[in-house]
Order: C-alpha cells, then structure tokens, then sequence
C-alpha cells in the first residue's frame, strides 16, 4: 500500500511539474491549466504558512504552561502575535493601526539588528584576523572599516569625498555585482532542484 502511494506522489508531482513547464513554454495551449495549478499552489501555501504559524504558537504556548527557562519572551511573542493579527483583521493590511505597526515597531527593529550585524561582522573579521591572517580576511575586513566610516559623517570632520567615492564603488558596483552572482547561483540551483524533482531522481514529498 505504501508503494502505491508513493508511486501515486510521484507521477502527480512530475505531471504537475510537467503541465506548468509546458505551460510557459506553450502558453496558448496550457496557459490556463499552469494559472490555475500555480493558484492551488498559492492557496497550499498560505494553508502551509497558516499551520506553522499555529504550530509556533503551539511551542510557545507549551513553554509559557510548563514554565521554562525564559518563557517570558514566548509570553511576548504570543502577545505580538495576537495582537498584530487582531488589528491587521480589524483594520486591514494597508490599514491606519497595521501601517503604524510596521513603520514605529517592525521597521525600527529590522533597523537595528542590522545596525548589531555590522558590529557583529567588524568584530568577526578582528577575530578571524588574530587567528588566520590572509589577504582575503584583510580585504574582508577593509571593506567593512570601509563602509562603516563612510556610512554617515566622521565626528568632528565631516564627509570626505574619497571615502563618499569608495562607498559608492564598494556598495553600487561591487556589491551589486556580488548579489547578481548569488541570485544567478540561486536560480541555477533552483533549476536543478525542480529538474531533478520533475524526473523523479529527489522526492521530497515523501515518495
């Protein structure tokens, strides 16, 4: 019986993989049944992404009720949890209370957890320095010096044109360049994933 399943998951998987493939390569023939496959998709998705959200406020619930270490903080993630949905399903997403919540409590804390990762990488790179010194950990590290200076204006000298016209490099053409190699990289992964789950060689859905 397992194996009828398990052979049943996969020729859904590759015919489903197949007919949405076809689907952008002949969009006349099978555009609409790859629309309305990618909407099932969709609508798996958002029941998948409902059922974590219940199980996360499962764990947290468990350790509030048992009283573990620190379960002050599962006490204020359930708390921000049922409040922001609250008030996003009385208001709206694009809602007054929903938008206030964004920009004065999510965006100032996305803010400085990335203000924490600079420090956090500026002392990684001293570190790694003291213990494997190599013309990449010194590149590594003069990009970071770099940028951090030339962020905001140097007390009590200002901005300095060279360090303005380096941040501009390092960020605009280096990093940038740098971010299309790893999306490229991504996406070349991601074909091989979906080729190989199409073929039948990974089965992550339990086949």
């Amino acid at each position: 019986m397992k194996t009828i399943f398990s052979l049943i998951n996969v020729v859904i998987a590759i015919a489903a993989g197949a007919l949405v493939f076809l689907g952008y390569v002949f969009p006349d023939l099978l555009g609409d049944m790859r629309a309305i496959l990618l909407q099932w998709a969709i609508i798996l998705a958002a029941f998948a992404l409902l059922v974590g959200i219940l199980n996360l406020m499962q764990a947290h619930w468990r350790k509030v009720t048992t009283k573990q270490p620190k379960a002050v903080y599962s006490l204020v993630v359930l708390a921000s949890l049922v409040a922001t949905l609250l008030v996003t399903a009385l208001s709206g997403p694009a809602g007054k209370w929903s938008l206030w919540i964004y920009n004065n409590l999510q965006v100032p804390i996305e803010i400085s957890l990335l203000a924490v990762l600079a420090i956090v990488l500026a002392y990684a790179a001293a570190r790694l320095m003291r213990r494997r010194m190599t013309w990449y950990t010194g590149m590594f590290l003069v990009t970071v010096l770099l940028v951090l200076l030339s962020t905001a204006p140097l007390y009590l000298i200002g901005e300095v044109s060279l360090l303005n016209s380096l941040h501009s490099l390092i960020v605009d053409i280096l990093a940038v360049a740098g971010a299309r190699g790893l999306l490229l990289g991504v996406a070349l992964g991601t074909i091989a994933a979906g080729l190989r789950v199409l073929m039948g060689a990974d089965r992550p859905y339990g086949g």
